[in-house]
This record gives structure tokens, sequence and C-alpha cells, in this order.
């Protein structure tokens, strides 16, 4: 089943990818850790979300109401905690327009198991040095807590408007 990832994302773009392949735990981001594992394979792709469901979630999202971003770069970064000033700077200057700890290990393991997976960022607040002060931390729960009913008017209207949706990329399998 096609699944749309949340996330809290802070924006590094002032007008509005690093990430390791390694879980929470520290241990390989992959479902297929043993050598010689049936199923094993490199996971080869050109974009890591499907563009199918990323279409679906963008007309869904419309429906909202919410102000909607159709196009912008992810930055993965490692957490739990906010980067540093210098550390969203270097992710804006390569044209990271979105920040978070959602979907680095996430779009890796479901590229591997071949599931469809989509992005959808409710942008929190600005990250690090990218406002000139930084806001209350009771306005980013604020729009937390807001996005969850957005979110879920998003798949409502998203659910809809569903059929078969293919993954991004493929994924060679060793010894096939």
């Amino acid at each position: 089943m096609p699944r749309p990832a949340p996330s809290a994302p802070s924006t590094a773009a002032p007008r509005s990818p690093r990430g390791a392949s390694k879980g929470p735990d520290g241990s390989a981001c992959t479902w297929y850790d043993t050598p010689g594992q049936a199923g094993r394979g490199h996971w080869i792709f050109d974009r890591p979300f499907s563009e199918p469901l990323r279409q679906t979630l963008i007309a869904a999202a419309a429906q909202t109401g919410a102000p909607v971003v159709p196009r912008g770069v992810y930055g993965h970064v490692d957490g739990p905690r906010f980067n540093s000033r210098a550390e969203i700077a270097a992710l804006a200057a390569a044209g990271v327009t979105a920040v978070s700890q959602t979907a680095g290990p996430e779009a890796v393991l479901a590229g591997e198991a071949e599931l469809p997976l989509a992005l959808v960022g409710f942008v929190t607040d600005f990250a690090n040095g990218v406002a000139p002060e930084p806001e209350p931390v009771e306005a980013l729960l604020a729009r937390m807590a807001a996005g969850k009913d957005t979110f879920a008017q998003l798949v409502g209207h998203a659910v809809a408007g569903l059929e078969a949706v293919a993954p991004a990329g493929f994924v060679h399998r060793f010894g096939s």
C-alpha cells in the first residue's frame, strides 16, 4: 500500500542531503542485513519518491485549503536535535529548502521493499539562523498540532484518487 510519510521540517530557505543509511539505533538501514540473504540487492533510482503518488498528494493538498509548495529539495539530518546555524547555512547553500529527521532511512527502506513513498511536510518553523530571532517553542508545537488535522484531510482526499501507484526506481536483486 502506498504511504505518504508525514514530516515536520524546518525551512532552510529565508522565503518560505546528507543523510546516513542507518536506523535510529545505528544499525544498517536495510531489510536484508545478512550476506547472501534472499531478496538482497541494490535500490537504483533517479528520484527517491514515487512521482504518481507525489502528484496525487499535491492535488489532495490543494483541496485542504492549506498553502502548497509542490517542489523543493529535502535535506535529511540525524537527530534528535536542531541543527546549528552553520549546518543550516551549508544545507541552504546546497539548495536544500526543507530540513528534518524524517524520510532518510524511511525512503531507503521503502525503496528496498519496492513500496511507493512520497513526503508530505508541514513547515513548522524557520531553521536556526534563517529568521533574525527564533520563534517560541509554543508556536512550533501549535503548528505541529494543526498539521495533524491537515494531514488527515489530505489523506482523505488522496485515498479517493489513488489507483495502482508505482514505486520509485527498481531493485536489482542479487542472484536474480
